[in-house]
């Protein structure tokens, strides 16, 4: 799932998947945004005057390509919210099939470059994972994709940039799975031994694929899927680092590859193949980090989540800023507005 923390012997998000917490009544989760690249924070949870999304747990956040105006929430146990400007006001998705639950956990959100009203969801829902596709911006929905077991969720899907057809997604019970239609049809890829907690595309080469596990490190494959190799090994001088919560590809140097982890923070310079640690504030494995962020403009700034505090770097990672949110919740989920990167969304969920 999308994600939390980490129990001793199996990844509390598996946890979650088997018991997916309800919404509760406090209300400091929601969005923040900031306007100045993190430097102050104002809460985005307006629905109209009356009501608010201050108590619904964020899980992911995913902003139109072709207009970053409109975003979209994944939540726990509450579906999915749209925006339609930057976050001013929010409403619930209601899906006109029926099909989508209004109380699905939304775990991923991958919108076609190409076609931005075409939109696919990596859910748990009726206790069970499910990909549902939606091709008019998320006024109607349909169900693409089921697992065949109760109590395993879908946490990852991606669409290719280059070709539109082609969509991923990962599953709790170790499914890498491409479809080459849209989603109207799934191939089985590979059956990794552990759950899938993210998938990433290479912007510059959509032929190399990353995919992240809970226990097991990164795989990546050149060849969209057919053969994959480990990273497990290159990631074990780091203790507790093949935990992976978090991949971000650098959107201007394809071979600048972070990880967030148990361990901490990693990057790789050379695609993947070698990892070092990034000099952060806070001690090695003291907090998982779970979410990350690069601005895409200039990808020197850097942003991660630990907690409840977001931590951002203007250069690289060398130095990092502190800015602490009002919130009890934990940062799930961090995202940089592409055409103006002063813009900055944080989903905050757990505890």
């Amino acid at each position: 799932m999308k994600k939390n923390t980490f129990l001793t012997i199996v990844p509390i998000f598996a946890f979650l998947a088997v018991f997916p917490f309800q919404c509760g009544s406090v209300q400091d989760a929601g969005v923040f945004k900031s306007q100045n690249k993190g430097e102050t924070w104002e809460r985005k949870v307006n629905i109209d005057n009356k009501s608010s999304i201050g108590a619904v747990e964020i899980l992911t956040i995913a902003l139109d390509p072709q207009d970053s105006k409109i975003i979209y929430l994944g939540t726990r146990a509450n579906g999915l919210y749209k925006s339609k400007d930057a976050g001013d006001a929010w409403a619930k998705v209601e899906d006109k099939n029926g099909v989508l639950s209004s109380r699905a956990n939304v775990y991923d959100i991958a919108i076609d470059a190409q076609n931005p009203r075409r939109i696919y969801i990596g859910t748990y829902q009726d206790k069970k994972g499910r990909v549902f596709r939606s091709q008019d911006a998320g006024e109607s929905w349909e169900e693409v994709y089921i697992v065949s077991k109760e109590k395993f969720a879908v946490f990852a899907v991606a669409a290719d940039n280059y070709d539109s057809s082609v969509v991923y997604m990962g599953t709790a019970q170790g499914g890498f799975l491409k479809s080459a239609d849209y989603g109207k049809s799934w191939e089985s890829l590979k059956w990794f031994d552990d759950v899938i907690s993210d998938i990433v595309i290479n912007p510059r080469d959509t032929r190399i694929v990353y995919v992240s596990t809970f226990k097991k490190g990164i795989y990546i494959t050149a060849d969209k899927g057919l053969t994959w190799q480990s990273l497990e090994k290159s990631l074990k001088p780091f203790k507790e680092a093949e935990r992976v919560e978090k991949i971000v590809i650098d959107p201007q140097r394809p071979n600048i590859i972070y990880a967030g982890s148990q361990f901490g923070l990693l990057r790789s310079n050379d695609g993947g193949a070698n990892w070092q640690a990034v000099n952060v504030i806070i001690p090695p494995q003291s907090i998982p980090i779970l979410s990350l962020a690069v601005n895409p403009q200039n990808t020197n700034h850097l942003y991660y989540g630990a907690g409840s505090v977001l931590y951002r770097s203007l250069d690289q990672g060398e130095n990092w800023t502190v800015h602490s949110l009002s919130s009890s919740k934990i940062i799930k989920t961090i995202l940089v507005d592409p055409v103006n990167p002063d813009v900055v969304y944080v989903g905050m969920g757990g505890e």
